[in-house]
């Protein structure tokens, strides 16, 4: 694809995704439902109580009001910390503006609580996964699904929100809790017997290029991996070999 065609690609679904994000708002504004009680359970957070006050604020009149009432403009770089890597993904994974799924990834990008992005480690390969969080579209899909599960070596998970606003600082640090505790009890479910590390530091050889400079507030970053494991074996095993000789 040339540089004009995908540069005209990625300004059409830049479009789709403002739009989903304002008819998704206006219809929270419109709606009768207690959404906030039937989504309480898809927050991250450290407690129940927590997750009911966070639902609560997110999809309270005056925040749903002010969302719907977005510019485009407004729209647009209120998404920014997700909203670019998240463009660029679906043109490398399916770049039909005609495509029906392509065209339903952008519209339910903004109509959940979260977007997640999973990087996993190089050294083991994979490849990027950036979706709604959490998604509808599988039976099965949830943080371990996404990250931990099959060949997994761990990788960097971002949790932004949708709507690209930013974390408090009480916020992030009860958010971490809860995808911790969601991943371990995927983890648990799974009857996985790797001895996963996590690690909340925001250091490390792990971090991406790609993401260099992004505003931290906007942003919750969990990197998980087995290396503290894989590297105790191996530290066990050379013991064991000088033992012998």
């Amino acid at each position: 694809m040339s540089t004009n065609v995908a540069n005209e690609s990625l300004e059409g679904a830049r479009r789709r995704v403002v739009a989903a994000f304002t008819a998704h708002w206006r219809r929270i504004v419109r709606s009768r439902k207690d959404i906030a009680k039937e989504r309480t359970d898809f927050f991250f957070a450290g407690s129940p109580s927590a997750r009911g006050r966070l639902a609560r604020e997110f999809y309270g009149r005056e925040h749903a009001r002010q969302m719907a009432s977005l510019t485009a403009a407004d729209i647009r770089e209120s998404l920014s910390p997700w909203l670019e890597h998240a463009l660029r993904y679906w043109l490398d994974e399916d770049d039909d503006p005609g495509d029906p799924d392509g065209d339903a990834f952008l519209a339910e990008l903004p109509t959940a609580e979260y977007v997640s992005i999973v990087t996993p480690h190089e050294s083991f390969g994979g490849r990027t996964l950036i979706d709604r969080y959490p998604g509808e579209r599988a039976l099965y899909d949830d943080l371990f699904e996404r990250m931990l599960s099959g060949f997994s070596r761990g990788g960097v998970l971002r949790i932004y929100k949708s709507t690209g606003e930013r974390f408090t600082p009480s916020e992030l640090r009860s958010a971490r809790v809860g995808i911790m505790r969601d991943l371990r009890t995927g983890i648990a479910s799974a009857g996985d017997e790797d001895s996963w590390v996590f690690n909340t530091q925001l250091q490390g050889a792990w971090e991406s290029a790609d993401f260099n400079g992004e505003d931290r507030d906007r942003v919750v970053i969990v990197e998980v991996n087995d290396y503290g494991d894989r590297l105790l074996g191996q530290k066990e095993k050379k013991r064991s070999q000088l033992d012998s000789e």
